[in-house]
């Protein structure tokens, strides 16, 4: 069944098919295919012209004149500085190289007596 399908000229296929039916194709595309070029995932949906050129300084000037004239909201619990809560005190550790020697079972204690030091 599936024979009939590997000699196919696809390229043949495409020359053959109109602008609109290469666009509807081109909509179906996977975007979730790794094999695809990240441009191409998506076909650019936008069929609108420029609307004129693109002027950076003028964009800026706009944005920050818009930005000093857009009044802040008000806090809903305005700012006191007031402090709750208990301040956080550190512990201190005690090191416990410091002080008495350390505890052993007695059946170590009793070893480390009779050993002898040569």
């Amino acid at each position: 069944d599936l024979e009939k399908y590997r000699d196919i000229d696809e390229d043949a296929i495409l020359s053959s098919l109109t602008e609109e039916e290469l666009e509807q194709l081109n909509a179906d595309l996977d975007p979730d295919n790794d094999l695809l070029p990240v441009g191409l995932r998506q076909h650019d949906q936008t069929k609108k012209a420029p609307t004129g050129k693109f002027d950076r300084e003028h964009l800026l000037k706009y944005l920050e004149k818009a930005a000093r004239e857009h009044k802040d909201r008000e806090d809903l619990i305005p700012f006191t500085g007031e402090r709750k809560g208990k301040v956080y005190v550190p512990k201190e550790v005690k090191d416990e190289d410091e002080g008495d020697e350390p505890i052993l079972d007695p059946e170590l204690e009793e070893a480390l007596k009779e050993a002898s030091d040569g």
